[in-house]
């Protein structure tokens, strides 16, 4: 799936062809560079340098601004464009792997890291029970994930329903077919807890819209709808960071 998307800048879905190119901007200020510096420091908060495994690693450019915490990261990723891009450029260590098929070693890591990777996932328990046996006592696992309970959805859900199922639309924006479950902040911190972590950070970001390839009138309209967003708290991603137990 992944090497299809990173091959044709998103395939059906226009809306990330700029998403996905923005995977190989690594440029300082780009989008992927500035919300991968935010996890950093919001992971410096509560561990400074180890061995990472960024599962769903793509082109690396985490793992590569990782090093400058101190971290030492490896990476696992399916898509093989995004592997030699990964290795090429910035010389890291990263291996195929699909996390539904994940055979990891044992305490051998003090951070997992899997951005927008678990609503991809059939099985996202075993997941985070294969994160939890690869991590040192202690170690932690941060990841990123869409927020089911979002400005969006109350929108689009209301229309669909208005309408009588006539439009779809909206709803096939945000519920993509390449996700299988979306959490909320109480489902997934429960999620957490169930497979042996102790949350330590949660909270709700917004999509940064500069990723997207939309037209004018849907991006303004999206301007609006995330200004009102966040004193609502219906921002439409999770950010999460827990220890294991």
């Amino acid at each position: 799936m992944f090497d299809r998307l990173y091959a044709d800048g998103g395939g059906s879905v226009p809306e990330l062809q700029d998403y996905y190119a923005s995977c190989y901007d690594d440029r300082p200020g780009s989008p992927l560079v500035r919300i991968h510096t935010v996890w950093l420091e919001a992971i410096a908060r509560h561990a400074r340098g180890g061995r990472l495994l960024d599962i769903g690693c793509g082109t690396g450019i985490f793992c590569h601004l990782a090093r400058g915490y101190g971290w030492q990261p490896e990476g696992l990723d399916d898509a093989e464009a995004a592997r030699i891009f990964a290795r090429e450029r910035y010389g890291l260590d990263v291996r195929p792997g699909n996390f539904e098929r994940l055979d990891l070693p044992a305490a051998a890591y003090d951070l997992v890291t899997m951005w927008d990777v678990i609503e991809h996932s059939r099985a996202p328990r075993r997941l985070l029970q294969a994160a939890h046996h690869t991590l040192v006592p202690g170690g932690l696992v941060a990841l990123a994930t869409p927020n089911q309970r979002n400005v969006m959805e109350l929108v689009a859900g209301p229309l669909y329903r208005l309408t009588g199922g006539r439009v779809t639309g909206p709803l096939e924006k945000f519920y993509l077919i390449e996700h299988f479950l979306y959490f909320t902040p109480a489902t997934l911190g429960r999620l957490l807890e169930e497979t042996g972590f102790e949350v330590l950070a949660m909270r709700r970001e917004l999509t940064d819209l500069s990723r997207l390839t939309l037209h004018p009138v849907v991006r303004a309209g999206l301007h609006v709808l995330f200004a009102l967003a966040r004193p609502l708290g219906l921002e439409n991603r999770l950010f999460a960071i827990a220890r294991k137990r």
